[in-house]
């Protein structure tokens, strides 16, 4: 009995052994399931992490968006305000965001000293009324642009050669403005492009130079992606062309533009022309124009089309994907309109009759049709009742003349 009771005991113990197996090949079957479905959802997108972080805060744009209807905002808008420099200076700017989202290139437009950021918004002549900034953003870029301290809506103040690193450091402050909008989902960084006008060009041409310009975390490269420098100066704002160009033509797709009686811009193009071409993505041209900076981008035919041309090579191209970023020092911005876009190209359009010839004279009035030609006019006949008929009268009879008149007297003038 003994033996039986032993049996049955071993016989419980390997009955719970195999039950414990079969219990511990179900859960890891189970969980190796669970990894396969995981996995496939991730091939079909249905289970991908969100890349979109959510903002700490209400977006201040999204807000002042609502301000515009529908109806205002067909034709495109774009925002302005004003952001803070590191130093607290309050800069004008200008925002277009694009229809592409986070997938959307982005601009970055640097008015020459003197001027303005409207610059950007003034027709150029090869974009059909449009302004560069708006022409990009009907392409699909996103584009910002800002006014330099000291000029264009910023308080005025003059401008020295010492205010070098303050421009610098207004160039991060307004990269900064873009890793916000980046991070809400409104452009990819990765495709960051710079147009800089006059000695601007160097100016920006020295801040993309730097170590940790238009990055957000160390051990990052530099976002900017394409450089479009119209009429560089040989010196800018402190800034050799040679040094700065030497630096960037390896790394990152440059575009020159000088005209050619422009003798400044066009011997500094001219010296780093060699260095330039090197790169398969770099461009040089130099157009047979006095034209410089501003003036060379909207009259000079060809020279607007050409920087679009490039952006859409350099940028649009890129595949590379949108993921957030680290902001460590971001930017405040307020005072937000919101301001519908000028439809110039439909104005110009409306104010141009069809088919009209080239300046066209008024159409007169239709002339009533002239008289009946009248017959030769022969002379009166005497009122005399005895006077002879006219068929009688001799052809053409001249009338007499007083005895003493000399031959063909000339007639009185008028009034004698």
């Amino acid at each position: 009995m003994r033996d039986g009771r032993e049996s049955g005991f071993w016989k419980s113990v390997v009955v719970v052994i195999a039950t414990l197996g079969l219990i511990g090949t179900a859960v890891a079957q189970q969980g190796q399931r669970a990894k396969r479905d995981a996995r496939q959802a991730n091939r079909e997108g249905a289970g991908a992490p969100l890349k979109k972080p959510r903002p700490d805060a209400a977006d201040p744009l999204a807000v002042g968006a609502g301000q515009m209807s529908k109806k205002a905002t067909s034709g495109g808008f774009h925002y302005t305000f004003h952001f803070q420099s590191y130093d607290g200076a309050p800069l004008a700017a200008s925002f277009y965001p694009a229809k592409l989202g986070s997938s959307a290139p982005v601009v970055m437009l640097v008015h020459e000293p003197g001027r303005s950021r409207k610059d950007f918004e003034d027709s150029v002549l090869d974009l059909k009324g449009q302004g560069l900034a708006e022409h990009l953003q009907g392409l699909g870029f996103a584009v910002f642009s800002f006014d330099l301290r000291g000029q264009g809506q910023n308080p005025r103040r003059s401008i020295s050669g010492a205010d070098r690193t303050l421009f610098i450091e207004d160039l991060q402050a307004a990269y900064f403005f873009l890793v916000d909008r980046h991070n809400r989902g409104d452009l990819n960084l990765t495709k960051l492009g710079v147009v800089a006008l006059g000695s601007s060009s160097n100016m920006v041409a020295a801040w993309a130079s730097q170590p940790g310009a238009a990055v957000t975390t160390d051990g990052r490269i530099s976002d900017v992606s394409a450089l479009v420098m119209v009429s560089p100066k040989p010196d800018g704002f402190g800034s050799i062309l040679g040094h700065v160009v030497t630096t960037l033509t390896p790394r990152i797709p440059l575009f020159l533009q000088a005209g050619e009686r422009d003798n400044p811009s066009k011997d500094a193009v001219q010296s780093v022309r060699a260095r330039v071409e090197r790169a398969r993505l770099n461009k040089v041209e130099i157009y047979p124009s006095s034209l410089q900076g501003y003036k060379l981008l909207r009259l000079e035919p060809k020279a607007a089309l050409a920087i679009v041309k490039f952006l859409e090579g350099t940028l649009k191209n890129r595949a590379v994907e949108w993921e957030p970023r680290y902001n460590l020092t971001p930017v405040s911005y307020g005072g937000i309109h919101v301001v519908a876009n000028a439809k110039a190209p439909a104005a110009t359009k409306a104010a141009i009759p069809a088919k009209a010839a080239v300046n066209p004279l008024p159409v007169p009035a239709k002339a009533a049709p002239p008289p009946a030609k009248a017959a030769p006019d022969p002379m009166p006949a005497p009122a005399a009742k005895d006077a002879p008929a006219a068929k009688d009268a001799p052809p053409n009879p001249k009338p007499a003349l007083p005895k003493d008149a000399p031959p063909n007297p000339k007639p009185a003038a008028p009034g004698t």
